[in-house]
């Protein structure tokens, strides 16, 4: 996070600085407008502290540049002198909040922090990715998500690009947030946008951001994804849909760590993590020449797979109560559990749409289930017969057969848990387990993982008897 401080004392600004960067913030620091316009010309910054009463130009001056002409900023104004009719003005201008001198440093960061998180919120929703940021769980006890788990514990602390491919559907996303919420720039952004659902100019603007007067229309100065990603984490999905024009300009973006924007002149830093994620072949999309060679060994610095759900069908019945519970409140249901030959189904299902397909099922056989348990009539798969996987053979097990020695196969140990993954309640004990497993049993890491509430966490840990021995 980046902060401008603008205030004729300089001590005040000093003070101010110090503090902040206590609190890993960084600080400009001008002592009044012109300089204050010119700083934000050269820095990508997150925030403005501006003092009322400058000399010149005032505070409510920059406050109404900002709003008119200057970068979308969230400002906090600041004044010994001010009153209620100031404070009303300032808001009216854009400002985020008023706080009164002398003031508590904790208070400032407080609303600093606020401001900073609603911004975020708002052009989350803006980029239409509202719809993406449902309380998700990663769940995955077999051995290929196990691996990746590995990996992605092992990388997250650096600050090295992330390629991720897999099959659409498995959870690519949730992948690159765990990701960023295991590195250092947890507490930044994390700014997801799909390259390919959007054409190639909107596109440009919205990643790169624009100065006034680029184009018909660009009446303000905008900044970009890239801007608002600073001191976070980007994720690009499907980036094998990136036009080749714009693979230059994202190159050009990661080799010099700036940006500039369309009818801009001057580089501006960005600090942050690129995340890029694919389902395509890139190495077949290099020979056809629809991909660049320098850009993707830019992005294959770590390369990550995530399996598609067929080669880990023992994760099933997890994820199933998983999206039992999950789903309950929204749909008004009260499921106990998914009587076994329906489960048996499930897992003999290869999932060509993997864990989302496998979502949209239990969310429909809710939806039409007439009692308390899911039965086999109330799912409904177009292909079950054709794609089933088979009992032999090496690609897959059912639930009847199981193979011994594959990745996808079910020793007796997992047998066991199916039979017992019937309750919605083992189901959800389960993943309690795993979450506290993943996290080393840290409480409030693991409730965030499952939707929960510490407080939750704990009530149902009594409630299933669970302890230390259960996860260690």
């Amino acid at each position: 996070m980046k902060v401008l401080i603008l205030d004729d004392e300089a001590n005040l600004r000093l003070s101010l600085s110090e503090l902040l960067a206590l609190d890993g913030i960084e600080s400009v620091l001008a002592q009044d407008v012109p300089q204050a316009r010119k700083l934000l010309e050269e820095e990508a910054v997150d925030a403005c502290v501006v003092d009322l009463r400058l000399p010149g130009e005032s505070g409510l001056d920059f406050l109404s540049w900002l709003k008119e002409q200057g970068p979308d900023l969230p400002a906090i104004m600041i004044s010994a002198h001010g009153g209620v009719r100031d404070a009303v003005q300032a808001l009216k201008l854009g400002a985020y909040d008023f706080l009164e001198k002398p003031f508590e440093t904790d208070e400032l960061l407080h609303r600093l922090k606020n401001a900073l998180r609603e911004r975020r919120l708002s052009a989350l929703v803006e980029l239409g990715q509202k719809g993406n940021n449902k309380k998700q769980l990663w769940i995955g006890d077999s051995p290929p998500m196990k691996e990746l788990m590995r990996m992605v514990e092992k990388v997250a602390p650096t600050s090295s690009t992330v390629l991720i491919t897999g099959e659409s559907g498995t959870g690519k996303e949730l992948c690159a947030r765990a990701i960023h919420e295991l590195s250092s720039r947890a507490d930044g952004p994390f700014v997801a946008v799909n390259v390919g659902a959007l054409p190639a100019q909107l596109l440009e603007s919205e990643l790169f951001g624009y100065e006034k007067g680029a184009f018909t229309g660009a009446d303000t100065r905008r900044s970009g994804i890239f801007e608002l990603a600073s001191g976070g984490s980007l994720f690009l999905d499907e980036i094998g849909e990136l036009p080749l024009l714009l693979q230059v300009k994202l190159l050009r973006a990661l080799q010099e760590r700036s940006i500039t924007r369309i009818g801009g002149q001057r580089p501006i830093p960005v600090n942050l993590r690129i995340i890029a994620a694919t389902n395509r072949d890139l190495e077949a999309e290099l020979r056809e020449g629809r991909f660049r060679e320098d850009l993707y060994y830019r992005l294959n610095v770590i390369r990550l797979e995530i399996p598609p759900l067929r080669e880990r069908p023992q994760d099933i019945p997890l994820l199933a109560g998983h999206f039992i519970a999950k789903l309950s409140p929204d749909l008004g249901k009260k499921i106990l559990g998914i009587e076994p030959q329906a489960l048996e189904s499930l897992i003999a299902y290869d999932f060509p749409g993997n864990v989302r397909e496998l979502e949209n099922a239990v969310e429909r056989a809710m939806i039409l289930s007439e009692g308390d348990v899911l039965r086999s009539t109330d799912f409904s798969f177009p292909r079950l017969g054709s794609r089933a996987r088979p009992a032999q053979g090496g690609q897959g097990a059912s639930a009847k057969e199981p193979a011994s020695g594959s990745s996808g196969s079910f020793d007796a140990g997992e047998n066991q848990l199916q039979s017992k993954a019937t309750s919605i309640k083992a189901l959800e004990k389960q993943a309690i387990i795993s979450a506290l497993k993943r996290n080393s049993g840290h409480r409030e890491k693991s409730a965030a993982d499952l939707g929960f509430t510490r407080r939750t966490l704990l009530n149902k840990m009594n409630e299933f008897k669970i302890g230390e021995s259960d996860w260690s």
